[in-house]
C-alpha cells in the first residue's frame, strides 16, 4: 500500500525544520509518498498553505491510484 502524508513544519532558530506540533502553527508543509516498506517515491517540500499541500497530496494520488492520504492528523 502506498501512503501520502501531508507533514505540518516549522522553521527552527538553527534553519533546520521539522514536524510542528499542537498548539503551534505550521510556518510550511511537505508532503511524502512512500510505499509499504517505507522507501520515499516521491515529496514536494516547502509548501506555504495546507491547501497547496492537499493539492499535491491529490497530485500525487493521480499518479498512484489507490494511495491513501493521511492529512497530518497525528
Amino acid at each position: 500500500m502506498i501512503e501520502i502524508t501531508i507533514f505540518p513544519m516549522t522553521n527552527m532558530l538553527d534553519g533546520s525544520a521539522e514536524l510542528c506540533e499542537p498548539p503551534n502553527d505550521p510556518d510550511f508543509y511537505d508532503v511524502l509518498v512512500q510505499d509499504a516498506d517505507g522507501d520515499v517515491l516521491a515529496e514536494t517540500e516547502d509548501l506555504p498553505t495546507f491547501d497547496q499541500a492537499v493539492a499535491a497530496a491529490e497530485g500525487y494520488r493521480l499518479e498512484y491510484p489507490g494511495a491513501e492520504i493521511n492529512f497530518g492528523e497525528f
